[in-house]
């Protein structure tokens, strides 16, 4: 009997969690509009014209999100990436967003460029691929969604521009187009190169030296303002805000991310005081030892953390991102650290 009542109990709860979660996501394909891109150039992998989700209010104030999704580099990496990963966005395919939900919430306009590119949103230009021509078109997808809104961006109060890992490297390698517009402020999540991260104590991964192999495969001709050199110009770090006057920023890093140049114990103190100098510098910062306080994220430990509400709202010592992110577009100036 008992046993019995344990199996109903639990058949309950997935039956409630599959409808709440069901419930959401109706919720959240009759807030957000799916628009193709105006430029038909601008394709995805699959050589079907991008598009992106659009949440339309009477403001002007506006997020800008960037999706994560690592990258297609190298081409048998490409050859299993999901299908969601090559393709435009259909309208059943929408999940979940809690920074777009949030801001929505705020008083944004929500701008959420789906990830359909694989190069890290820096890309204009064709891959030979087992014989076929891939476009890999990320910055030209970009640019024709700013273009599209460029009046109203000009006209705007607050812009926030978010991207979460992919997305993080697509907001400084499109910064050049992006920072034209004034009240420009940057979420930056699981990517992010401190001091101590770049400086030669730290052994960088297998593929750190290999940009003549993976630079023209994503990028093809680097954007203009990388002037040649990606680590030196185009690098999501301190030095490609401040060349573009960004003074206002949100940075999340953790020490447990697998994309985390220090993955050492006896460099944790190191990389946690270089964090935090960048952190208060820019006025915004969430660091936590991801693997101790159970924060999984998109990709354990504690990488990619804006997209998923169950990370996103995940209290450690009585904050969360969500909370953090909230008083920080209140241009307050939160620094969570916890190790």
């Amino acid at each position: 009997m008992i046993f019995q009542n344990i199996k109903f109990c639990i058949y309950f709860f997935t039956i409630l969690i599959t409808f709440i979660l069901g419930f959401e996501s109706v919720a959240h394909s009759k807030t957000f509009e799916l628009r193709k891109v105006s430029d038909t150039n601008a394709l995805c992998n699959n050589g079907k014209v991008a598009n992106y989700w659009l949440a339309k209010q009477e403001t002007d104030k506006w997020l800008i999100q960037l999706e994560g999704g690592g990258s297609g580099w190298p081409a048998k990496y490409f050859k299993d990436r999901d299908f969601y990963l090559k393709s435009p966005a259909s309208k059943k395919s929408i999940g979940d967003s809690a920074i777009a939900k949030q801001f929505y919430e705020l008083g944004y306009n929500v701008i959420w460029i789906h990830y359909c590119s694989s190069d890290l949103y820096g890309g204009n230009h064709m891959n030979s691929i087992d014989g076929k021509e891939v476009p890999f078109k990320g910055r030209l997808i970009v640019k024709s969604i700013i273009d599209e809104h460029a009046k109203a961006l000009s006209q705007a109060q607050d812009i926030i521009i978010a991207g979460t890992s992919a997305g993080a490297y697509g907001v400084t390698l499109n910064l050049d187009l992006l920072s034209y517009f004034n009240n420009v402020r940057l979420i930056l999540d699981g990517i992010w190169r401190d001091d101590f991260q770049k400086s030669a104590e730290v052994e960088k991964p297998e593929w750190f030296n290999q940009t003549d192999d993976w630079v023209p495969y994503l990028l093809g001709k680097m954007p203009d303002h990388c002037e040649g050199d990606f680590y030196k110009n185009c690098w999501v770090d301190k030095k490609i805000l401040d060349k573009y006057d960004i003074k206002n920023a949100f940075i999340i890093m953790n020490y447990g991310d697998p994309y985390n140049f220090v993955n050492k114990d006896s460099q944790k103190e190191k990389f946690v005081s270089a964090f935090k100098s960048d952190a208060l510098y820019f006025g915004g910062g969430f660091s936590v030892d991801a693997k101790k306080f159970n924060l999984r994220g998109s990709v354990k430990w504690g990488h990619a953390l804006l997209t998923e509400s169950k990370y996103y709202k995940k209290k450690i010592d009585g904050e969360s991102l969500h909370s953090l992110i909230g008083q920080w577009v209140n241009h307050k100036k939160p620094i969570h650290i916890r190790y």
